[in-house]
């Protein structure tokens, strides 16, 4: 099995990947979970002290995360906006479900 394609998130400054069948095995997550999990997070990411590497992100913005674009796209929305607050849906490793505000700059 070919290594999962990681992408960047620039404005967050983490790397993620999509989720598969072989994490939601894993993981014991349910069958329709779809998300990124996240394989890095830079220093000065300002998810830093709010989430971990392997945390999966489900939503953002009340929307279903499946890809990194979707990720991107609500991104460019929130810089846009004057609130540059982004609401994160995830489960952590412990698969618990957190809402998680992150303040942008």
């Amino acid at each position: 099995e070919k290594p999962a394609e990681e992408t960047v998130i620039e404005n967050l400054n983490i790397k993620v990947r999509k989720l598969n069948n072989k994490d939601i095995k894993s993981r014991n997550l349910p069958n329709q979970t779809s998300g990124l999990v996240i394989t890095k997070i830079e220093n000065n990411s300002p998810l830093v002290n709010s989430i971990e590497v392997n945390s999966i992100i489900l939503e953002a913005q009340k929307k279903r995360i499946k890809n990194p674009d979707d990720l991107k796209q609500v991104l460019q929305q929130v810089l846009k906006s004057n609130q540059k607050t982004i609401l994160l849906v995830i489960y952590n490793n412990q698969n618990q479900r957190r809402y998680i505000g992150i303040k942008l700059d």
